[in-house]
C-alpha cells in the first residue's frame, strides 16, 4: 500500500471489517440501516455517505432506493448542523441484506485499490472542514433528486456522490470537482424527464379537449 492509496483505503477496509463483524458476531442475515449507523459511529457522517452511495449500487427491493436516498439526507443533514446522526425509525428500521453487502463491499474494495492510484490529496481547501457544511448541502439537494423514482437515471446523480464522498475522505479537490459535475449531470437529466412528462401530460389533456 502506498502512501498515497492509505486514506481512503483506510477507510473501505473500516467499512469492511465492521461489516465482517456484524456477521460474525450472530446468524442474522440482515442488518437494519440504525444498526449501521451504530456500528459506524454515530460521528462518521463523511464516511456513512461513501457507505451509503455503495449500498444505492446494489440491487434491492421497490423503494430501497428512496430509502437509500432519505437516509443520505439525514445523515448529511446532521453532518451541516454538526450533531450525531439518528434516523426516524421509518428509515432506521429497515433491513439490509448482509452477505450480499460484504461481498459487494470486498469487491469495491478491489475497485478502491486500482481508483486511489490516481486520487491524492490535492487542493485540500475543497475537503476540509470548512467545506463540511458546503458539502452536506449539496448532498441534500442531490438526495431528494433522487427520491424521484425515474428507474436507472439515479444512478448517475448517485455515481456523483460516490465520487465526491470517496474524494473528500482522500482529500482529492480534483475528484471534489468530478463528483459535483457528473451529480449535475444526473440531476440534469432528471429534470429533463420530468419537464418533459409534464410536457407529454399537458399535451395528451389539450388533445383530448
Amino acid at each position: 500500500m502506498t502512501a498515497r492509496s492509505a486514506p481512503i483505503t483506510r477507510h473501505v477496509n473500516r467499512i469492511i471489517s465492521v461489516l465482517r463483524r456484524i456477521s460474525a458476531e450472530g446468524e442474522a442475515s440482515h442488518l437494519t440501516f440504525s444498526d449501521l449507523i451504530t456500528a459506524m459511529g454515530p460521528q462518521a457522517h463523511r464516511l456513512l455517505i461513501l457507505m451509503l452511495t455503495l449500498l444505492n449500487m446494489i440491487p434491492g427491493p421497490p423503494g430501497f432506493g428512496g430509502t437509500i436516498a432519505w437516509t443520505t439526507f439525514a445523515v448529511a443533514l446532521a453532518m451541516v448542523l454538526g450533531k450525531p446522526i439518528r434516523l426516524p425509525d421509518l428509515i432506521g428500521r429497515r433491513k439490509l441484506p448482509l452477505k450480499p453487502l460484504l461481498l459487494a463491499s470486498e469487491q469495491v474494495a478491489r475497485v478502491t485499490a486500482i481508483i486511489a492510484r490516481f486520487s491524492r490529496p490535492r487542493l485540500r481547501w475543497l475537503t476540509g472542514v470548512e467545506a463540511t457544511v458546503p458539502y452536506g448541502i449539496f448532498t441534500m439537494v442531490i438526495s431528494v433528486a433522487m427520491t424521484i423514482p425515474i428507474p436507472f437515471v439515479n444512478a448517475v446523480p448517485n455515481v456523483g456522490l460516490c465520487i465526491l464522498a470517496f474524494s473528500m475522505l482522500n482529500r482529492d479537490g480534483i475528484g471534489v470537482f468530478l463528483g459535483v459535475l457528473v451529480c449535475l449531470l444526473g440531476l440534469a437529466v432528471e429534470v429533463g424527464l420530468v419537464f418533459g412528462v409534464i410536457n407529454l401530460g399537458m399535451g395528451a389533456i389539450e388533445a383530448m379537449r
